[in-house]
């Protein structure tokens, strides 16, 4: 069983964008299944102008303002906070993601890598409303459900992805299937982390746990990201992966 502790780099992408970077890094360049995990901000100017990727998909989750999407398929998209999409980029796709409110846009980007036999299959688009994605009361908070057989998006490889809102005190288990893997971020507040303290705007790395549990003594905002490994070569190239 394993828990690491991981701290951010923080960096510039697309037009003026602050991304505290948590996958990939020097040294650790991907988790399998999961090869890119981004907080970023932006405000108004500022964006991801149209540029290509494959071989992955990419769920944008806000927690403030607004993006508009823009791709070569066709879609032109609209997601605000609370609000979620995914693109699958399997062979090919060409998009942008810009502000398109007069605030701070704020939000987590999380690749997750296509099995080899679907890395040629053609590109798709999914919104999902902030309204559709469905909510949980838990003991101690709500469950927001992003992704994942229970959540508002589906995705291509075994996973699922959650935003949890927790009150101080609470003690929350989410059970993980043999070999599946996680990651778990500290959006604010305080946390325990299967036994191991993490600090606000750091991420944890669970291998070989048979849940994800955790503990606040304050408000907290977590997400929690888990996946079974495709067990394949990763080849991982700016937007591309192979």
């Amino acid at each position: 069983m394993s828990v690491t502790r991981r701290d951010p780099t923080r960096m510039q992408e697309g037009a003026g964008v602050s991304v505290k970077r948590h996958l990939p890094l020097p040294g650790f360049m991907n988790f399998d299944p999961f090869v890119m995990f981004d907080h970023f901000e932006l405000g108004p100017g500022a964006g991801f102008p149209e540029h290509p990727h494959r071989g992955f998909e990419a769920i944008t989750y806000l927690f403030s303002g607004e993006i508009e999407h823009r791709d070569n398929l066709g879609n032109v998209s609209r997601v605000g906070s609370g609000g979620a999409q995914r693109f699958t980029a399997g062979a090919g796709i060409v998009h942008s993601e810009m502000p398109s409110a007069e605030t701070v846009t704020g939000g987590i980007q999380l690749w997750v890598n296509l099995p080899r036999r679907l890395k040629d299959r053609a590109p798709d688009y999914e919104e999902a409303r902030p309204e559709s994605i469905p909510e949980a009361n838990i003991p101690g908070g709500r469950e927001r459900r992003i992704a994942g057989t229970d959540g508002a998006i589906r995705l291509l490889t075994e996973a699922w992805y959650r935003h949890l809102v927790l009150e101080a005190g609470a003690d929350h288990a989410l059970a993980l299937p043999a070999g599946w893997r996680a990651i778990v971020y500290l959006k604010a507040g305080q946390a325990e982390v299967n036994g191991v303290a993490l600090g606000e705007g750091r991420a944890a790395f669970l291998e070989d746990e048979s849940a994800v549990r955790v503990r606040v003594a304050g408000a907290s905002e977590l997400m929690v990201a888990a996946g079974r490994p495709h067990g394949e070569p990763i080849r991982q190239r700016g937007p591309y992966v192979d």
